[in-house]
């Protein structure tokens, strides 16, 4: 994302809210990208040290692991940059000396117009889309200093070792993960497959997934490591070694198959599931024929309590700015919540003002600007104007075509995450309401 993610004034970029296996809709660019080489350059040494990477570092046995057989990389500088954003380029490459798997599909001709022939990664974009692990955008995109999600990452892993659920994705991911509500359509087979095969490593706390949120190089390591060990081409973790302690399903008794009921719940912000199966099965034509029918009803926590874990600079700021307690109201509300990439792409002396008591009202206007009275899903919203507690309009724009869905400057990324009062659609810039001067902050 890094610098599509602006919050000035400019013409719109609109995304799809539709998601295509293993992407979310990514954002539009016009310029071709031109060759780089950012790529990390291998560093030397069988110990596979790096000066940021400390001794008891959570990540550090998968990183030493992958580095050693030359499948990651550090950097020339000797660090490692375990908190770096994973861009898809990046997580190609990975891929591509990871695996040796059989190709599955053919790329155009043409390739993908936003990847030159000279572009560092371009053989392993290439080779990480025909062995089935990941996907373009339309049938010319590829977006390759897009920074990678949790869900895209682990669907690229789901699909490129061929993974398949075996059970009822919903009711195995709901015993998982706390904020399962919060995975895409398009990423939840897989990521059920992903979790049923030990794939996924959540760090610090096994239950929260973050689908949503950038991959991490040091996450990236953990689930290629745990992807290998599933193909059985490296050996699990030991017991008493403390990352194996995050790695999903390893050392718990959840059940990975699908059950008739299904209860779940989150202290604090409960979430109720309750899913019914009926199964009947008939001779059609001297063939029998089974037909099953699954009824899933799910309360979500409120607005605020899924923001604390999905877009941690929203829920803050809420806070700070007093508006924690309306989002916990009954509502409906409909909100447009910025990412943390999108609070990150401010200024950051911009963001630490906002955060002081003295711009408390200039605060509490920015995130009124954001959020709509009454329940709107992706599919309600009509082109136009569309007025929020602030008073003031954000305008609202759909391609008529592809459903491609802009607010003023900000493109949805994710759109239709429930909630027991509303909902939220995810988007990759700050609204700034048109009468604040951010400038003028004390």
């Amino acid at each position: 994302m890094f610098s599509f993610l602006r919050w000035s004034s400019g013409s719109a970029a609109l995304l799809s809210v539709s998601m295509t296996v293993g992407a979310i809709a990514p954002i539009v660019i016009s310029a071709p990208i031109v060759a780089q080489t950012t790529s990390p350059s291998p560093s030397p040494g069988a110990e596979a040290n790096f000066s940021d990477v400390a001794p008891d570092f959570w990540a550090k046995p998968f990183i030493q692991a992958l580095a050693q057989r030359n499948i990651i990389a550090g950097f020339e500088n000797g660090t490692f940059r375990p908190q770096q954003p994973v861009q898809r380029a990046e997580f190609a490459a990975m891929i591509a000396k990871a695996f040796d798997q059989n190709q599955v599909r053919q790329l155009t001709e043409s390739g993908f117009t936003d990847v030159p022939g000279d572009y560092w990664a371009a053989s392993e974009i290439q080779e990480a889309y025909k062995t089935g692990f990941m996907v373009g955008y339309g049938s010319t995109l590829f977006f390759p200093e897009q920074s990678i999600s949790r869900a895209q990452a682990i669907t690229a892993l789901a699909n490129g070792l061929r993974l398949s659920p075996d059970g009822t994705p919903a009711n195995i991911l709901r015993s998982y993960y706390k904020d399962a509500g919060w995975i895409p359509a398009y990423a939840i087979n897989p990521i059920t497959a992903a979790t049923q095969a030990n794939i996924v490593v959540n760090y610090p706390d096994l239950r929260t997934l973050s689908p949503l949120q950038n991959l991490t190089r040091a996450e990236a390591a953990a689930l290629l490591y745990q992807a290998l060990v599933k193909q059985g081409k490296i050996e699990p973790l030991a017991n008493n070694v403390t990352a194996a302690n995050y790695v999903v399903g390893r050392n718990n008794n959840v059940s990975q198959s699908s059950s008739t009921t299904t209860s779940t719940s989150n202290n604090g912000n409960s979430t109720s599931a309750t899913t019914s199966t009926t199964t009947s099965t008939s001779n059609i034509g001297g063939s029998n024929s089974t037909t099953t029918s699954t009824t899933s009803t799910t309360e979500p926590g409120d607005i605020y309590a899924l923001s604390t874990s999905n877009f941690t600079t929203l829920s803050s700021a809420l806070k700070t700015a007093g508006l924690a307690d309306t989002l916990k109201g009954k509502g409906p509300y409909t909100v447009f919540a910025p990412t943390d990439e999108a609070f990150a792409a401010l200024p950051k002396e911009t963001l630490n003002k906002l955060l002081q008591p003295q711009n408390r009202e200039t605060l509490t206007k920015i995130l009124k600007y954001h959020v709509v009275s009454g329940e709107l899903t992706s599919n309600q919203l009509k082109r136009g104007e569309l007025k929020t507690l602030e008073e003031r309009p954000v305008n609202i724009q759909i391609n008529p075509s592809s459903n491609q869905i802009a607010v003023n400057d900000a493109s949805v990324t994710q759109p239709n995450i429930q909630a027991s009062n509303g909902v939220i659609h995810a988007i990759n810039e700050v609204l700034i309401p048109p009468d604040i001067n951010l400038n003028q902050l004390q």
